[in-house]
């Protein structure tokens, strides 16, 4: 098994430079095939991130994040906590990361998150500002 960087899923995603892209297509399909690629939580969340600033659509990062859930032959990290980060990324209108801190908060028996973020506060029950703890 081999692990993927984040530069890797971005060029494939954005296909943005000729060379780099069309090889990290043909990494990502091979080693897929092979039934062999490890795809971190953390490359997911940078790749979220660069596809972001990169002025990809909401919709757009939600497909391509969802094309790697979806892949066979590719092994994703605390994939229960990815998919659940995704699915609030596509409703809400927080950053992808929030959801991921919240996400995996859930997971570890934390179903609630301080935040100063007033609009994830607004949008999510779940978070709140850290003085309704004081």
């Amino acid at each position: 098994m081999i692990g993927s960087d984040t530069n890797i899923l971005v060029r494939a995603v954005l296909d943005d430079e000729d060379s780099e892209s069309k090889l990290a297509k043909q990494f990502l399909k091979k080693v897929s095939e092979d039934k062999k690629l490890f795809i971190s939580s953390y490359a997911i969340l940078e790749m979220v991130w660069v596809l972001k600033v990169k002025k990809q659509s909401r919709k757009d990062i939600y497909e391509s994040v969802l094309d790697l859930l979806d892949s066979p032959g590719i092994v994703i990290g605390q994939r229960e906590v990815i998919v659940s980060a995704l699915e609030m990324y596509i409703k809400g209108r927080a950053d992808f990361g929030d959801y991921l801190i919240l996400a995996e908060g859930k997971l570890y028996d934390a179903p609630k998150l301080a935040s100063f973020d007033k609009t994830f506060c607004k949008d999510n029950s779940r978070a709140q500002n850290p003085k309704k703890y004081l």
